[in-house]
């Protein structure tokens, strides 16, 4: 008798034989008797097909390792494994299978004797699987000839070859070439940020060689703003900020070091594969130099909770996971954050696969490396210190006088002693008021007292809050360093899956490697660290790198990606409009030796880049998202963008680059909308006032008002794409802030000072600072309408041209003059299309 025939019996005399494992004659077979079970009951959901919950019952392998939630079977203890507890519960909504025909009690027996004996499962149905998936960014870039075209004439290189393939495919014509000021403009804010100046213009204008438009290409390409233009770029994905975040938010004094290493790096075009490598893993590679360390500031740049009574492991590991899901979105294009409580739903990535990855960031810890300081940083930091402790001073003697005064309750008078008196700096009314005789106090004397007296609650807690404000600000008096990862030596953490994403719950062992689904990591295995991670991402191996790299660039000189999703290459995101083109361009990036510069250069010389941007009607049911290409895009600039061009157009713009953040003025009621502490805001002076958008202290808690109003990221977790909204609240801005207020009265000056005589020729010059072209007749006719109409209300209204004008008066010129021009100045500096990259 077969040990299931024997089962089958026993169970009829067995009442309870679905809860215990029956004893058999035969041994328990796993292919005759086990392995049907599992195919009938379990494969639908844990199978080839599908893993849910990480959980796959037909490989050896696999189904002892168990799924998100550890193992769920035990050999040798049924009564433990949660494949027995999940098949026999009574709970609807934990019972398996979830649908369809429950296991009778002969099959759960069977489980449970299986499981009895050991679980054999034999090595000739063990099953051996590769995971594999027919996905086009999970298969390595092909790189296809540049197909054949009817138009030869359009195409300039390869990319326009792609481009136009399709376009024919459709029946589509390509856009006629933009004019050559739209061109400059176009290139001018793509690569450096700014717009040209009138030097500039008439440069390239006049330039009638062939190779105009490349030299101007190339002449960008040498800027130092290129630089900061794509540097800034790369902080968005690197979620960059100059405070912890959280709560209380403390300032990081140094993070601007990581910041220009960036526009270092794009200024010095560094391949990307060594620039990636450096963030990832700059301290762990040979005689590492401080530049190589300061690049690892890419993965500091996570929120931190420095409040005290929190549970640091907690915190920690939220920080781990950041790094992990930065590094899958930012470098691979994948979701790998969907991974940490479980296994992902669409992709080919398991939980266990999220926490191996989890593990090469598991044991790097965080590290300040001080800096030598030069002369002049070590005279800023000792007048700082200074200038710290005597406020410090004051207000600790502020606060011993008023406590001395509360005590003595209704004696205070007499403890009013000149050592207590001084810290409170008295006015002379209210000082001679408590040295008089009280019995000859004047009424407004006695007043006067009774006031202060009442005050002393009121004055004792601000300055508590005085102190407690200047405690914060000693957080930035801080001596020079870097913001460093290094590799943790001694005490190194193990790393487990953490069932659910709960830290405190730590389930399976596992080490360091890389998903399944993609080429090996390589033959290090336990010993891989994060440099091996870094050489792998970069590896030409990898079938997303590339390609991601390239969608990032794409994405910047086409309002979009070739994969609109530019966050997500998985199952779930789109497709790309051009595979062919994306593939090669992938290869081509590696071929070029991963230089950026050579590939932004690529894509700006090709016909499609230089489309006009115009829309067309016939094209608006077909392609209304542009997908094909047929035209370039028109977009709003990015918040710290609209910031450079109006100080650029109003001559205030200080061009210096790198450095310490900057603090532009802000109203006060602003600064007091820091959570915990008051926001510290140390105005800055001079030209670092009017620097560049990029410069501006980001402090998460409290960002910056007219960057956030252009949707400018929060810094909280990594950006790859920025949304552009289109909102009254930007227009207010534009028109009312105090900065673009002041650009449009130093632009109006400005037109006085360049064209002295001529209002057509100062409107003229209007339109080339602002929107580098001439302007229309009828443009000129309406600025000139608005130039007298404006002119003759300031004339009747003597005080509001005053106020109008503020500090750029002239005393040659008569208010209601330089005003006129200043409400030109601000008209044209809210146009759409100051603020539009063509």
């Amino acid at each position: 008798m077969s040990s299931f025939l024997l089962i089958l019996a026993l169970l009829g005399a067995d009442a309870e034989a679905d809860q215990k494992p029956v004893a058999a004659k035969d041994a328990v077979d796993f292919v005759r008797d086990v392995r049907p079970i599992l195919v009938k009951h379990c494969h639908e959901c844990h199978g080839p097909d599908e893993q849910e919950s990480g959980l796959r019952l037909d490989v050896r392998k696999s189904a002892l390792e168990g799924g998100d939630s550890g193992a769920v079977i035990l050999p040798g203890k049924s009564g433990e494994s949660a494949l027995i507890e999940r098949i026999t519960t009574d709970d609807d909504d934990l019972v398996m299978p979830p649908e369809g025909d429950r296991l009778s009690k002969a099959e759960i027996a069977m489980l449970r004797s299986w499981i009895e004996a050991g679980a054999k499962w034999p090595d000739s149905a063990a099953g051996s699987v590769k995971k594999t998936s027919d996905h086009w960014a999970f298969q390595p870039p092909v790189r296809a000839e540049p197909p054949a075209v009817k138009n030869r004439d359009w195409p300039r290189n390869e990319i326009d070859a792609f481009i136009l393939a399709r376009l024919e495919k459709e029946e589509i014509a390509p856009a006629p070439e933009a004019d050559r000021s739209t061109l400059l403009r176009r290139l001018s804010l793509d690569l450096v940020g700014l717009p040209p100046t009138i030097e500039e213009r008439e440069q390239f204008l006049n330039d009638s060689s062939p190779n105009a438009y490349e030299k101007l290409v190339d002449r960008l390409l040498a800027s130092p703003h290129f630089g900061e233009r794509w540097g800034r770029h790369w902080l968005d994905i690197a979620r960059y900020a100059d405070s912890n975040g959280y709560e209380r938010d403390d300032v990081r004094p140094h993070a601007w070091r990581y910041r220009d290493w960036v526009v270092k790096s794009f200024n010095d075009d560094q391949p990307y594969d060594q620039f990636v490598i450096e963030q990832l893993a700059g301290d762990l590679l040979p005689e590492a130099t401080i530049a190589q360390k300061t690049a690892t500031g890419f993965h500091r740049m996570t929120l931190t909770n420095t409040e005290s009574g929190i549970n640091k492991e907690d915190y920690r590991n939220r920080e781990v996971v950041d790094r992990v899901n930065t590094t899958g979105t930012a470098l691979m294009g994948i979701s790998v954050g969907c991974c940490q409580c479980h296994s992902h739903k669409y992709d080919p990535l398991s939980q266990k696969e999220y926490y191996q990855l989890y593990a090469f960031f598991n044991n790097a810890d965080e590290t300040n490396i001080d800096l030598d300081m030069t002369p002049q940083e070590a005279a800023d930091f000792d007048a700082r210190q200074a200038k710290h402790n005597a406020k410090k001073q004051r207000l600790q003697a502020q606060q011993r006088a008023i406590k001395a005064l509360r005590a003595a309750k209704e004696n205070w008078e007499s403890a009013l002693t000149p050592d207590v008196a001084q810290p409170l700096e008295l006015s002379d009314d209210l000082w001679t008021a408590l040295v008089d005789d009280p019995s000859q106090r004047s009424a407004a004397q006695k007043q006067l007292i009774k006031q202060f007296q009442e005050s002393l609650p009121a004055r004792e807690h601000h300055v508590s809050t005085d102190l407690r404000t200047l405690a914060v600000e000693a957080r930035y008096i801080k001596k020079p360093y870097v913001m460093t990862l290094s590799r943790r030596e001694k005490e190194r953490r193990a790393t487990h899956v953490l069932v659910r994403g709960d830290f405190k719950q730590k389930g399976t062992p596992v080490s360091a490697t890389t998903p399944e689904i993609f080429p090996p990591l390589g033959s290090r295995g336990e010993a891989a660290d994060r440099l091996d991670l870094a050489r792998w991402i970069v590896s030409p191996d990898n079938p997303l790198t590339g390609r991601v790299a390239v969608n990032h660039l794409w994405q910047h000189l086409f309002g979009r990606g070739l994969v609109s999703t530019v966050d997500d290459f998985g199952t779930q995101g789109d497709k790309p409009s051009h595979p062919q083109l994306l593939d090669w361009l992938a290869t081509e990036y590696i071929r070029r030796g991963w230089s950026r510069k050579a590939m932004v250069k690529l894509i700006v010389m090709s016909s499609a880049y230089r489309q006009s941007s115009r829309t067309r009607p016939e094209l608006q049911p077909r392609d209304p998202d542009n997908r094909l290409l047929a035209r370039q895009a028109r977009f709003r600039v990015e918040g710290e963008i609209v910031r450079d061009l109006f100080l650029t157009a109003s001559g205030l713009l200080s061009r210096k680059i790198g450095g310490p953040t900057i603090r532009p003025p802000l109203p006060e009621s602003v600064i007091n909308l820091g959570f915990k502490y008051r926001t510290i805001w140390e105005t800055s002076a001079g030209e670092d006032q009017f620097r560049r958008g990029m410069y501006i202290h980001f402090k998460r808690t409290n960002p910056f008002p007219s960057l956030m109003t252009f949707d400018c990221p929060e810094a909280s977790v990594t950006n790859v794409r920025r949304n552009r909204s289109n909102t009254p609240l930007q227009a207010l801005t534009s028109l009312n802030d105090p900065l673009f207020v002041e650009c449009a009265q130093a632009l109006g000056r400005r037109l006085l000072a360049d064209e002295p005589t001529d209002e057509t020729a100062r409107i003229q010059h209007a339109g080339r600072l602002c929107l580098a072209r001439e302007l229309t007749a009828k443009e000129i006719e309406l600025l000139t309408n608005v130039y007298r109409q404006e002119r003759k209300h300031f004339q009747q209204q003597p005080d509001a041209a005053a106020q109008f004008v503020g500090e750029y008066a002239a005393t040659d010129i008569p208010p209601a003059e330089t005003a006129a021009w200043i409400a030109v100045a601000r008209t044209v500096l809210n146009l759409d299309e100051f603020i539009t990259r063509e």
